[in-house]
């Protein structure tokens, strides 16, 4: 099982170039960044099946900034985007900034994206948020296209341009493309038949191994339908570390994990790479001060890496 981190990088905590080198000198496979450029003050009560706004959404630093300055000072672990949310993109600078930053990291970029669910930041970037997702994926095959095309052009409903020269291409040959949408309380047929359609993987978060059973033979059943090769997808899946009984309940949590019972991390993580899962992105708390590096040794500690 590969094992990544995931958690928020606020701009006042310890700088994401010595995070980024605690993160791979544990052992972890991976390290994943989200975004939110920006949040209305507006937005402050918006609510996510009944969780608050953490506060720290407001502090995000910029996210391809960010992963570049990680890739410059380690060698190995991955980079990936969680998530990237692209209808507040322009395509073709997401495009080129995506690219180049896989050329900077030697290939180790994984690119996951979504829509965004804060209905006020729509308005702030220029479209209606009921039209996120068609902007989403209009935006995603003209990515795709500048990606591969050494003249490329596009005629989309959200975006169109005439043949250009978009360069860098990415160094991998195929930059793994994943969609990070779906979780416990969400009905996730239509994004499975999204990912069998038109991506390299899968990230969603919050899942029993259960659950990702049964979300997965769903997934295989579509990929069948799509002629696309179930066994090569990227499968990777969020967790949070006190799911693992490895970290500490975020302060947003009370009430969250009340039925949260004693576990074997390593027995919980065998039980998600039966049912097919090949990536666990623990979540830890926010990156806020210097207590930060103790808490990823102590999930590296609690997962085995150390």
């Amino acid at each position: 099982m590969k094992l990544g981190i995931t958690t928020n990088y606020v701009w006042f905590g310890p700088p994401v170039t010595a995070l980024a080198q605690a993160i791979e000198s544990l052992g972890f496979e991976s390290m994943w960044m989200g975004e939110h450029p920006i949040i209305p003050v507006s937005a402050a009560n918006a609510e996510r099946y009944g969780v608050p706004l953490p506060p720290n959404y407001r502090h995000m630093p910029a996210l391809f900034v960010s992963l570049a300055a990680a890739a410059a000072v380690t060698q190995k672990i991955k980079l990936g985007t969680n998530i990237c949310i692209v209808p507040q993109r322009d395509p073709l600078l997401l495009a080129k900034e995506v690219a180049t930053l896989d050329r900077i990291s030697g290939g180790r970029v994984i690119f996951s994206y979504g829509t965004g669910w804060i209905e006020d930041e729509a308005p702030v970037f220029g479209y209606p948020f009921n039209k996120r997702l068609g902007r989403t994926l209009d935006f995603m095959r003209a990515v795709e296209t500048l990606w591969t095309e050494d003249e490329a052009s596009y005629s989309g409903e959200h975006v169109s341009f005439p043949p250009v020269h978009c360069n860098p291409k990415p160094l991998q040959k195929k930059l793994p493309v994943l969609i990070g949408s779906g979780n416990d309380k969400t009905e996730n047929s239509k994004v499975l038949r999204r990912v069998a359609r038109m991506a390299d993987g899968w990230l969603p978060s919050f899942l029993s191994p259960a659950q990702m059973r049964e979300q997965l033979a769903m997934l295989r059943g579509f990929c069948e339908e799509e002629g696309t090769d179930f066994d090569r997808l990227d499968i990777s899946l969020i967790v949070p570390a006190i799911s693992f009984g490895v970290g500490e309940l975020p302060p947003w949590g009370a009430g969250a994990y009340d039925d949260l019972k004693p576990v074997n991390a390593r027995e919980l993580v065998a039980e998600y790479e039966e049912v097919g899962v090949k990536r666990i992105l623990v979540g830890v708390n926010d990156m806020e001060d210097d207590s930060a590096f103790k808490a990823l040794e102590d999930v590296a500690k609690g997962m085995g890496l150390l």
